[in-house]
């Protein structure tokens, strides 16, 4: 009886039975639910039984049990039934649990497994599935009882533990699924032994380790293994190339038919699903076909390290699938390749070669998909790949090191419909538009970072059926605008982003109907948006940030029906936002960031699938409507830095709401209603005008990490249930309650820096990953750090006592770690073995004695180190050589000894920045520190080192590159990661000052106040990026050469309180950037350069202490000059006016009424605004040490002269 796949309804009472006798119903697709047909219990003859996909929403009765000695194929899947499998041997019954059996809603609980089950039994089943369910736990023992099983799947579960040995029973076991479960174990080498008929063995997707066994060529039968995703290790077996299925034509697994004991039969056919042509999809009755079944997948596999293609691959010449992407395999590819004639996909696609493209491969005549991408291909693009004449898929993407020499191999790929050659210099630039003229086949092109430039605005008429077209990252200008609508009836989607597209946007745009995706972002555009956009109904994104546009939010582009994502930010945008936006009900992204809008927010109410909206940086007023609290799927808000006012309605409907920015708005009362917030993570409301916080609903909000609230007015008490989650609340000043310490273990990050808070505190009671209390006036001892905390924050605080009250433990997960700016003092501690994974340390402006601890060199992964201002004595320990990672190094201010280390130039070859000044080192400088090749900031003044300048100074190449800059650096260990700029105390122009965020842009050498001597060293002016230099205080000698000229870039010099004599040269007058000069104190003579640098930029005082030099503007006159040029003009008695003592009355009352003006001014300025106000308060704080060192080097020059 056969009704299936049709719409039948079956309605019979629970107690009727039928007065016949089925064989083999198939009833799949018909309605017999929601109850387990009872009606089958008196089926004694049936032996297939199929009701999938039929509604059943129940159990499995216990009666169905008794059907077992009739029943050999099952198939329940594509319900609803529930049901534990029991644990029993004892039943006889057999057939399939079918693939959809991960509808039983009772085995998606955790804890239910798979065991000893009644339908695993010692009969004829030849077919057992229990395939996409959420069975659990080990394969049960039992299953290995099953001897006539012939396939059997367990694909896409969760079982876990090693694959049972009494499965090596199944001797006549021909296809094996186990993919995307947890099994674990080495793969055994009884499949190899006991298995001899599988021909598809598929273990994918699970946790599989050791060597591939050798018992798995003994498998001549196989010709489909897919053992991808896992952790198998070691070499392939060389005898792979033993497996004669895939050697001979002709021994294909088709149909297969199944015989039971009694007199039922059936046919199955195998079904795998396999990654071909670069997408996953079930192989159904072509199994054995060799066209599609000769398949070889080691994707995503770990041979234990990187590992070159063994070459036996060659041998099966039978292969049309062949996939080794993503599993680290290096050297060449094979020439035993050329072998493989069958191949018609090819993915090589994420390895490691290296090598050049073999030109074999272009002899693969079968291959129609071949990706070769991001594997570090070199060389030239081989033109044999021409002869590829079935191809219809190529990528060659983002192989580095690749020419693409001449492309026009590419027209023999007539059948090409997919092309990727993105970061490929494509030569000559235009060829990518000839090829679209003349492969109609095309459909996607992405030709991104190829050096294009704009095509011919002379191309003729041709068609094309290209729809996918990515040219963004090039140097196309706006005549590719030209041709563009010659593809408007086919292109859906054109990615022009990051070219050199200027002059307005063409309103021909408003043809291209077909396109879905546009993004003509971080261009020069300008003028105003088409109103012909809203003819592009198809559209769903759009991206045009980052331009010069200018004008109103078209309301045209109300007609965009399909627009979902919506992009014009970093513009000049103006006007209002238009209410028709709010007609696009399917938007879900809106940026109109850092633009000129004005007017109010219209109602958004009426995007209900809206998930973001930044609208920040602009120029909006009015009150924030209460529409944002019926937004349940809005997940960011940003409507920070506008104008807007009023107090904040609630958002107590704003479940899904995971980011709100309202800071920097002009809002005031009190703090809404947060409740409904259940998903907030991020809440800044900085810079308002609050005053209240009256509810303790903030405490609710068991997902935040980060609020904001500072520069406000509030002044409410501060609860528990306040704090119970937050992480940043500023403009307190008070002390920390005990109770704080009990937030929530949700928290990963606690910033309550910039405050003043004060107090101590014991011991940090909660498991944060990074704490920022920095900038406060903490006291007391440091408490002990976290064990899971990552990133700690304390300078600039009061605390006080040793390093031991840290209290470490072992492997601490540590990467970031800042106590500099306090009032610690004692030994450094030995313990800094525990700190492996630190990344930063600071320890700075303490009172640290000692010597520094050898134990420092074990943090291997250290990339800054900070032990400025403190009274550390001795040499530099030898174990710091270790520390290979370091890029910033700052031991100022100490009292530090010895010479300068030679390792230090051997082994910490990413030094960039390295700072010993005002120590006790002497001695000459080592050569080895010419190796510092990333080298762009020098400071070793303040010292007694003596001897010459090495020569080879000039190695210095990031600072004879102008531009090689030191940005922001990411720091990044096991545990976390982070952002720092780096920041020195240098003396640049006179005057001495923290880098802060310009260290990036500072390049400079400091020598001064050492012992150095010889002449000007030649050497530094080589390095033309320089733009500090600072040897004064020294005993240099001789003229200071004309090669000092080609500093272009220099902005500070300083040659003072040496011995240099002879002439200034002249080619310092094209020293335009230079704003600072001292060569006071030297022996120079002659005429000083009258260029414009010198005339206007220069007084007096640079030059004191030279008494040979001459000419303005020191009054020395030079022998040659005309006494009349000396000669001021005198001025006679008529010459006088009368109202000079008018003019010198205003003049009095101006210079008082400005002086009163531009104080009140400051001083106002300062009451009124808090900003400026803590500003100058940090700048007066430093002023302290700015002095110091001021003093230290005008008493040193007072010494020198004396």
């Amino acid at each position: 009886m056969s009704t299936s796949h049709n719409s039948f309804t079956f309605e019979f009472s629970s107690e009727w039975l039928p007065p016949f006798q089925l064989g083999e119903p198939s009833l799949a697709s018909c309605k017999l639910g929601p109850k387990f047909p009872n009606w089958i219990r008196n089926q004694r003859h049936i032996g297939h039984l199929d009701i999938s996909n039929s509604q059943i929403s129940d159990t499995i009765p216990i009666w169905f049990s008794n059907l077992s000695s009739v029943i050999h194929c099952l198939n329940l899947s594509s319900n609803k039934i529930r049901a534990a499998l029991v644990s029993s041997l004892r039943n006889r019954i057999s057939g399939t649990i079918p693939p959809c059996f991960g509808n039983l809603s009772s085995m998606i609980n955790k804890g239910t497994e798979v065991t000893e089950h009644p339908y695993f039994s010692e009969n004829s089943t030849s077919y057992r599935n229990l395939g996409y369910n959420n069975f659990s736990g080990r394969i049960p023992m039992s299953m290995g009882h099953l001897i006539s099983l012939q396939t059997l799947i367990l694909r896409n579960n969760k079982l876990n533990g090693e694959l049972p040995t009494s499965l090596r029973n199944y001797s006549s076991l021909g296809f094996v699924d186990f993919g995307l479960n947890k099994l674990s174990g080495n793969v055994p080498s009884w499949i190899g032994e006991g298995l001899t008929q599988l021909y598809a063995l598929i273990l994918k997707s699970n946790r599989f380790q050791g060597n591939m066994p050798n018992e798995i060529c003994h498998l001549a039968n196989l010709h489909f293994l897919d053992v991808s995703i896992n952790r198998i290790s070691g070499t392939i077996p060389p005898c792979l190339g033993n497996l004669s299925s895939m050697i001979n034509k002709g021994t294909e697994v088709t149909e297969h038919p199944y015989f039971s004991k009694n007199s039922t039969s059936y046919m199955f056919t195998d079904t795998v699903l396999a990654r071909w042509k670069g997408q996953e999809f079930e192989y159904v009755y072509q199994i054995g076909y060799p066209s599609t079944l000769q398949y070889l997948s080691l994707r995503d596999s770990d041979f234990n390290g990187c590992v070159p293609i063994p070459k036996f691959i060659g041998s099966l010449n039978n292969l049309r699938y062949l996939d080794l992407s993503s599993s680290c395999f290096t050297g060449v590819i094979p020439h035993e390749f050329e072998n493989l004639s069958k191949l018609q996909y090819l993915n090589i696609s994420f390895n490691i070669f290296n090598c050049p493209i073999p030109k074999h491969i272009g002899s693969l005549n079968s291959l129609r998909f071949l990706d070769l991408s991001n594997s570090g291909f070199t060389g030239v693009i081989p033109h044999e790949l021409g002869n590829l004449s079935e191809l219809q898929y190529l990528d060659l993407a983002n192989n580095g090191q690749t020419d693409g020499g001449n492309f026009g191999w590419l027209f023999n790929l007539s059948s090409l419909t997919y092309l990727d050659l993105s970061t490929i210099n494509v030569a000559p630039s235009s060829i990518w538009v000839s090829f679209i003229q003349r492969i109609p086949s095309i459909s996607v092109m992405r030709l991104s970072q190829c050096n294009l430039l704009a095509p011919s605005s002379t191309l003729g008429n041709f068609s094309s059926s290209i729809s996918t077209l990515h040219l963004q990252q090039n140097y196309l200008n706006s005549s590719i605008f030209d041709w563009l609508p010659q593809l408007s009836s086919s292109l859906e989607v054109l990615d022009l982003h990051d070219n050199v597209l200027k002059g307005r946007i063409p309103e021909s745009f408003g043809h291209m109907t077909s396109l879905t995706y546009l993004n003509l972002g971080h261009n020069l555009l300008n003028g105003p948006i088409p109103n012909t956009f809203g003819l592009m109904t198809a559209l769903s994104y759009l991206d045009l940030n980052a331009n010069q546009l200018n004008g109103a939010i078209p309301n045209t582009f109300a007609l965009m029906k399909a627009l979902t994502y919506l992009d014009l930010s970093a513009n000049h945008l103006n006007g209002e936002i238009p209410d028709s936006i709010c007609n696009l009900s399917s938007l879900k992204v809106v940026h109109f960031s850092f633009n000129n809008l004005t007017g109010s927010l219209p109602d958004f109410t009426l995007l209900p699938s809206l998930e973001e909206l930044l609208v920040n940086f602009n120029q909006l007023d009015g009150f924030l409507p209460t529409v944002f609290k019926h937004h349940s799927n809005l997940k960011v808000l940003d409507l920070s830095n506008n104008y807007l006012r009023g107090s904040l309605p609630d958002f107590t409907g704003s479940s899904s709401l995971e980011s709100l920015y309202l800071d920097n708005n002009e809002f005031s009362g009190s703090l809404p209603d947060f409740t409904g917030c259940s998903s907030l993570q991020v809440l800044y409301l900085g810079k308002n005008q609050f005053t209240e916080w009256e509810t303790q609903s903030t405490g609710l909000l068991s997902s935040l990490v980060d609020l904001d609230l500072s520069m406000n007015s509030i002044h409410s008490t501060i609860s528990e249930a306040h704090l119970s989650n937050l992480s940043s609340l500023n403009q307190i000043s008070d002390t920390i309650p005990f109770w704080f310490w009990n937030i929530s273990r949700s928290l990963s990050l606690l910033n309550l820096s910039y405050n003043e808070i004060r107090g101590k505190f014991s011991y940090i009671h909660v498991r944060i990953r990074e704490i920022d209390l920095s900038s406060n006036y903490f006291d007391g001892p440091l408490p002990p750090i976290p064990e899971d905390c990552v990133e700690i924050h304390l300078s600039k605080n009061n605390f006080s006592g040793t390093l031991l009250s840290l209290r470490v433990v072992e492997n601490l997960p540590l990467s970031y770690l800042d106590i500099s700016h306090n009032q610690l003092f004692g030994v450094l501690p030995d313990y800094w073995m525990h700190f492996q994974g630190l990344g930063f340390l600071n320890l700075g402006y303490n009172n640290f004695s000692g010597r520094i601890p050898t134990s420092i060199g074990h943090l291997v992964s250290l990339q800054t180190l900070i032990l400025r201002h403190n009274a550390l004595y001795g040499e530099l320990p030898v174990s710091l050589r270790n520390c290979r990672s370091l890029g910033f190094v700052d031991f100022g201010f100490n009292r530090l000894s010895g010479k300068v280390p030679s390792w230090i130039g051997e082994d910490l070859m990413r030094l960039y920045a390295l700072i010993l000044s005002s120590n006790r080192f002497y001695g000459s400088l080592p050569n080895e520190i010419c190796h510092l090749s990333n080298l762009h900031f020098l400071d070793l003044s303040i010292n007694k080192i003596s001897g010459k300048v090495p020569p080879c100074f000039g190695n210095f190449t990031s600072m004879i590159n102008n531009g090689y800059e030191v940005s922001e650096h990411i720091y990044s260990s096991e545990a976390n990661s982070y952002s720092y700029f780096d920041d020195a105390l240098a003396r640049l122009k006179g005057q001495e000052f923290e880098s802060g965020r310009n260290f990036a842009y500072l390049k400079m050498i400091d020598l001064s106040i050492n012992e150095l001597n010889g002449e000007f060293p030649l050497s530094i002016t080589r390095l033309l990026g320089l733009k500090g230099l600072n040897l004064s205080g020294n005993r240099f000698h001789g003229e200071v050469p004309s090669e000092i000229g080609r500093l272009k870039v220099l902005e500070s010099l300083d040659l003072s309180m040496n011995k240099f004599s002879g002439k200034i040269p002249t080619s310092m007058d094209g020293l335009s950037f230079l704003a600072f000069l001292d060569l006071s104190d030297n022996n120079f003579s002659g005429r000083i350069p009258s260029g414009a640098q010198f005339r206007y930029t220069f007084d007096n005082f640079t030059y004191e202490g030279n008494v040979g030099l001459c000419g303005k503007p020191v009054t020395n006159k030079c022998p040659e000059d005309d006494p009349a040029d000396h000669v001021l003009p005198s001025s006679g008695p008529h010459e006088v006016d009368g109202d000079d003592n008018e003019y010198e009355r205003w003049l009095y009352i101006s210079v008082v009424l400005g002086f009163s003006t531009s104080f009140w001014s400051f001083i106002g300025t300062l009451i009124l605004n808090r900003r400026w106000r803590h500003a100058y308060f940090l700048l007066l704080d430093s002023f302290k040490e700015r002095v110091h060192v001021v003093m230290a080097v005008h008493v040193a020059r007072l010494r020198r002269k004396a």
